[in-house]
């Protein structure tokens, strides 16, 4: 007899967002209830151990901080509360996170950080009712371990879908299969593991299952994305605070590694954790004890530590923005996850899957995919990964005017980036005419180049040219050092900054238009993406860092960042 799963109680304004969240809560195992006041959802609430309140503060009658702040003081610690609101700065929010607040999302809502924040709050209250649901058949889809990714409940005889218990894993390719033993070895001990790989590759599903196949999968698994909490938030919401610690600690709050014991914590993103919170973290390590905010007690727990990583550690610790200790604690069982673009083979499984679930959350009528529409997606490079193949799946079968997708559901921006990857490594040289050669540059690769103090901008642009030379694109004849202008230097060194990217390769002007013209917004997007990555690896992977070379605000940033599933 299994428990009841969380009530999910929502308090919105409007119709169109009541019904995303509900979508997202049902994909997810948890019921939801939409109510008409504050007092109606605690009422309702009240009748459970626990329970998720999605709350639009515009639905509060206040915009006074002050008075939002007691009310949510006000409501029981055992309810998760997932804010909702537009036009709050960073001090607001920060004082309803230390009001007992565990996450907010600015209005109009992004449906993958929806998905996030109720994946975070249901896992931290899914103790009894996920491990019930590991002894034995758990008829839940994906989502009722709290999945946001390609976690499932296909039939178990589909050939190359491994199960752990609480749901499915999809794919066979041969990089992902020696994943598979990784875990089924490491899952039966209590070492702490790392994974790594590229956003969207689905290491939070990997972690979910090493503990639902472990000896802790009785006891819930906490999930901490170190990288969308703030710096100043992290470590109450890791270790707790004491009533009285700060201004409007009014009562004592458990911290995450509290949730935890017993069970397993997964911390992803952990390369974004501050140096402070690095040493912190390495005691709890060590010795499985640490302090509350503001506390002087000491708390024992027993935990597993499973953490997560797109970034390169190695080269954090030797920028120093990584503790070299707490990394090679960290790292004592490594695991790496392929990229979608890497078992390319794998697709075919996974649009089966999507479709299958689309039909049976959506209501689609779409059952099939043509080849060709199958073809161009074994093509693409896919830089968001499986999240990025679900959100196109998503949307082709939304739009989809039949049963069947074809290339014309494809969005052109990734029809346009398989056409660009099958075009010839030297465009020039393939070309037998003026008129079949291709527009300059075909989305040329950026080449890194370092000017010492003493280099002038033509040997920048010499070293640039080589650079060109060894990626075999080569310029055209007629681009020249001539039709640059006589006063090269007027350029100036911006064209090759120390430690950035030559943005040489993209600023050769346009010399042939093919016939069907060229699609602008693809052509800026990717060189946008490609600047974006460049930026990304000279600046060792630090977000904010990066966002300040490419002189962008950190939330500008991030929205890119998102946006090319990077």
């Amino acid at each position: 007899m299994t428990s009841t799963p969380t009530q999910v109680m929502l308090l919105v304004n409007s119709d169109k967002l009541a019904q995303t969240i509900t979508e997202a809560c049902r994909d997810r195992g948890a019921p939801s209830e939409r109510v008409t006041s504050l007092e109606e959802a605690l009422t309702g609430l009240a009748k459970l151990n626990s329970g998720v309140l999605v709350l639009d503060l515009a639905a509060l009658s206040t915009k006074s901080d002050k008075k939002i702040n007691a009310a949510l003081s006000a409501i029981d610690p055992s309810v998760k509360i997932i804010g909702l609101g537009s036009g709050f700065d960073l001090k607001s929010v920060t004082s309803f996170y230390r009001s007992g607040m565990a996450d907010f999302l600015d209005l109009p809502v992004d449906p993958f950080l929806l998905s996030r924040a109720l994946t975070n709050v249901l896992g931290s209250l899914s103790g009894s009712t996920e491990a019930k649901g590991t002894k034995g058949a758990n008829k839940n889809s994906a989502a009722s371990s709290g999945n946001s990714s390609h976690l499932s409940s296909p039939a178990p005889e589909r050939q190359g879908t491994p199960a752990f218990q609480g749901g499915f894993i999809v794919g066979r390719d041969p990089s992902l299969m020696k994943v598979f033993r990784i875990v089924e070895k490491v899952a039966a001990t209590d070492s702490t593991v790392m994974i790594h790989g590229e956003s969207g590759t689905g290491k939070e599903l990997i972690a979910r299952a090493i503990h639902l196949t472990s000896p802790r999968a009785l006891k819930p698994l906490i999930p901490v994305n170190c990288g969308a909490i703030p710096e100043e938030l992290l470590e109450t919401e890791l270790f707790g605070h004491e009533k009285g610690a700060f201004t409007n600690a009014i009562r004592d709050r458990t911290g995450r590694f509290e949730m935890a014991d017993g069970g397993t914590i997964f911390l992803d993103e952990i390369g974004d954790m501050s140096p402070k919170l690095q040493v912190k973290l390495l005691r709890v390590i060590q010795e499985h004890e640490f302090e509350r905010v503001g506390g002087d007690k000491t708390i024992s727990v027993d935990i597993r530590i499973i953490t997560a990583t797109h970034v390169d550690l190695t080269r954090a610790v030797d920028d120093g923005r990584f503790r070299e200790d707490l990394y090679y604690r960290l790292n004592v069982i490594p695991m790496t996850i392929p990229p979608l673009r890497a078992r390319a083979g794998d697709i075919p499984l996974l649009v089966d899957y999507f479709l299958t679930r689309l039909r049976e959350t959506r209501g689609s009528k779409v059952t099939a995919m043509s080849q060709d529409v199958l073809a161009v997606l074994k093509a693409y490079h896919w830089p968001g990964n499986i999240r990025e193949l679900e959100n196109l799946m998503e949307r082709m079968v939304i739009l989809a005017d039949g049963p069947l997708l074809t290339i014309d559901d494809l969005p052109q921006r990734l029809l346009g980036s398989v056409e660009a990857k099958k075009e010839p490594a030297n465009p020039v040289a393939a070309a037998t005419s003026e008129t079949d050669k291709p527009f300059w540059p075909d989305f040329a690769p950026l080449a890194d180049v370092s000017s010492g103090p003493d280099d002038n901008y033509n040997t920048g642009h010499d070293k640039d040219q080589q650079k060109v030379k060894e990626a075999n694109l080569q310029p055209p004849a007629a681009e020249s050092a001539d039709h640059r202008g006589t006063s090269a230097q007027d350029s100036g060194p911006a064209f090759a900054l120390e430690g950035y990217p030559t943005l040489a390769p993209l600023m050769e002007p346009l010399i042939h238009f093919p016939d069907n013209g060229v699609d602008l917004l693809a052509l800026v997007g990717q060189y946008e993406e490609k600047l974006i990555k460049s930026a990304l690896s000279a600046n060792g992977g630090v977000k904010n860092q990066t966002a300040k070379a490419l002189q962008l605000s950190r939330t500008t940033f991030l929205d890119k960042l998102k946006k090319y599933g990077l």
